[in-house]
């Protein structure tokens, strides 16, 4: 009740001095979205600048997929991030605030043929988790006839994709390119890559236990929009916007 009265004088008076934060649970490391050891990333940063706009302080807990969903249910956190409507998680859904840009990876040397998502049951496929959910039906389907699997550590996609243990990877292509910085110094991260782009961008939202807090948000995010601060985020982790 305290933290839902707090909320609803923000909306009356986004000045208002707080001195309770709201609590949001992340999923774990996954550069450049999400930088765990520093608590920046460009989706952290977002949602910073957003609550910052209001006037709402906001803090972050990391934690694995399983128990990010977990620990929401048990309304341990406030809301959850990089969130589909896919999840079929119930709460209250913010607005789109990011897009992840998804793609097949496969080593350029190998010369596969892929300009469909379809094409990709040809070829065995290690993806993120849950990618066969939030990547729709149509890559559901091909998960089902092909050798596939996923992880939640997406190192292991960039190892066995420079090892040539595994066809392609379906994973962010920033993500993919960020953990390079981290493969095993045994491989070679600088093999050159053919990304094919089959998947439209995953929209990513925050779902909230309380409409308020959600309405608070969106109202900051479209603030950050309008003065430049989200396209500046976006230059600053991505290069472009």
């Amino acid at each position: 009740m305290r933290l839902r009265l707090l909320l609803i004088s923000l909306l009356i008076l986004p000045t208002y001095a707080v001195s309770v934060s709201l609590t949001i649970g992340s999923v774990l490391n996954c550069p450049p979205y999400i930088l765990e050891d520093t608590g920046s990333g460009l989706e952290i940063d977002i949602i910073k600048a957003a609550f910052r706009e209001m006037g709402l302080p906001v803090n972050f807990k990391f934690y694995s997929r399983k128990r990010q969903l977990l620990y929401f249910n048990k309304e341990r956190v406030d809301a959850v991030m990089t969130m589909s409507q896919l999840n079929g998680v119930r709460g209250y859904w913010s607005d789109s605030y990011i897009e992840y840009s998804n793609v097949a990876i496969s080593l350029a040397s190998r010369q596969l043929k892929i300009n469909s998502i379809a094409e990709l049951q040809n070829y065995s496929i290690m993806a993120f988790e849950n990618a066969h959910i939030l990547l729709g039906p149509e890559f559901a389907a091909v998960a089902e006839k092909t050798n596939y699997s996923e992880v939640s550590n997406q190192l292991s996609q960039n190892n066995m994709l420079y090892l040539g243990r595994i066809d392609t990877v379906v994973a962010d292509r920033y993500v993919f390119t960020q953990l390079n910085k981290l493969v095993e110094k045994s491989i070679d991260p600088l093999q050159t890559v053919s990304y094919h782009l089959v998947f439209p961008p995953t929209p990513y939202r925050i779902v909230f236990h309380n409409s308020v807090a959600r309405d608070i948000f969106n109202r900051g995010l479209a603030k950050i929009k309008a003065n430049g601060v989200y396209e500046a985020l976006v230059v600053q982790y991505l290069g472009s916007a």
